[in-house]
């Protein structure tokens, strides 16, 4: 049975305090034309977040302490919260969501008594009664490949949506690992609900990398990837970088040529640890304590792009970012039923920080906000801004 616990709670208030382990996450700066609000979660945020692409109201976080994680589900729209999977799970790093019912879940801790852990995990409401925790609803997807001196450090999940130009499958999942000393990387497994394997076999599509930064998908199908880089390696300075890549000649590995630095770290020296994308192609970075954003760059293998500082909150990390829908805008005053910004801490927060735009995102006032929405916005955006 799904065990609920309360409604989370919507603030949009913004409250102005400084930061410290364990206390809540909240906003000290937010832009303008943006809702800021928070939702309670059960325990620590574990720092996995996954949307539903047929839902994007409904999103999958992990929760709990560290080597005692749970599942739990969000409705954005009623701000309800369930645990769906009580584990108990190591360290739930990522959750990629295939749909309501299939999950895939990157445990990179080991918790006694739970399902298989330090491992690739597949949750399937197999008798559909809205939870993973029956007999055989977790079970090991596949096993962990080249993991690094500290094992297995498997972080971001996310699923490939079709129209990859450089030739990802569809429906394939792609991995980021923080093995650190240049040994993070990015996997794909192709056919995750059929016969799942590593491709290429037993090697990363992307290497070279020191510890996640997250990664995702433009409009046009390019991938942005994020790193934690080791700019000291005798202080330990991590600094944050993007990369763009594409896999130009479509042999399954990102080779020479086939990657380009479109942000550097002399512009994010605090770090980096997730990204996301929205449906207007701006990237939103988190990076210390601040979400950062820059425009995706047209040709990923050729541009460069500069951040700006979107968001601030009072924590000096934060570890997740997550915008729940591209279908719905997200711009200034474009709706409060447009798309939403989540965002997660990394030191013990007990809640999550969501921005939404202001005013109404049904332009075109048929009770439904949809792509046909979305395309107004854009024609009224550009026709103030240009193309």
């Amino acid at each position: 049975m799904v065990r609920r616990l309360f409604p989370a709670i919507l603030l949009v208030s913004v409250a102005l305090s400084s930061g410290s382990i364990g206390q809540s996450l909240e906003f000290t700066q937010v832009p303008d034309g943006f809702i800021p609000g928070s939702i309670q979660l059960p325990g620590n945020f574990g720092g996995g977040i996954g949307v539903d692409p047929n839902n994007p109201d409904r999103v999958f976080v992990s929760t709990g302490s560290y080597l005692n994680n749970q599942l739990a589900r969000i409705d954005l729209k009623t701000k309800s919260l369930d645990i769906v999977a009580e584990g108990p799970f190591g360290n739930v790093a990522g959750i990629a969501v295939i749909s309501a019912t299939q999950l895939i879940l990157i445990d990179n801790a080991s918790a006694p008594g739970g399902p298989p852990d330090k491992t690739i995990l597949l949750a399937s409401d197999l008798n559909l009664d809205g939870d993973y925790n029956d007999p055989s609803e977790i079970e090991e997807l596949i096993p962990p490949i080249l993991t690094g001196f500290f094992g297995w450090s498997g972080a971001q999940a996310h699923v490939v949506p079709p129209g990859n130009p450089g030739g990802l499958q569809s429906g394939s999942v792609l991995v980021q690992t923080a093995d650190g000393f240049g040994e993070g990387e990015l996997l794909q497994i192709r056919n995750p609900l059929g016969l799942p394997a590593f491709f290429p076999p037993g090697a990363a599509f992307f290497s070279g990398l020191d510890y996640n930064g997250g990664f995702a998908f433009d409009q046009s199908g390019h991938l942005l990837v994020g790193s934690a880089t080791v700019v000291d390696p005798t202080s330990f300075l991590i600094a944050g970088r993007v990369y763009g890549v594409l896999d130009v000649n479509r042999d399954g590995v990102i080779g020479d040529g086939e990657s380009n630095i479109v942000v550097d770290t002399g512009q994010l020296p605090s770090g980096g640890s997730d990204l996301t994308i929205d449906g207007e192609d701006d990237v939103f970075l988190a990076s210390g304590g601040s979400i950062y954003t820059f425009p995706a760059p047209a040709d990923p293998l050729a541009e460069q792009a500069t951040v700006a500082e979107f968001a601030r909150t009072n924590s000096f990390f934060l570890s997740a970012a997550a915008i729940n829908t591209r279908v719905r805008p997200f711009e200034p005053d474009s709706g409060t039923n447009g798309a939403s910004l989540i965002i997660g801490g990394g030191f013990g927060e007990k809640n999550l920080l969501t921005l939404t735009p202001a005013g109404s995102a049904d332009l075109d006032g048929d009770g439904l906000v949809n792509a046909n929405d979305l395309f107004l916005f854009q024609e009224q955006w550009h026709s103030v801004t240009g193309p």
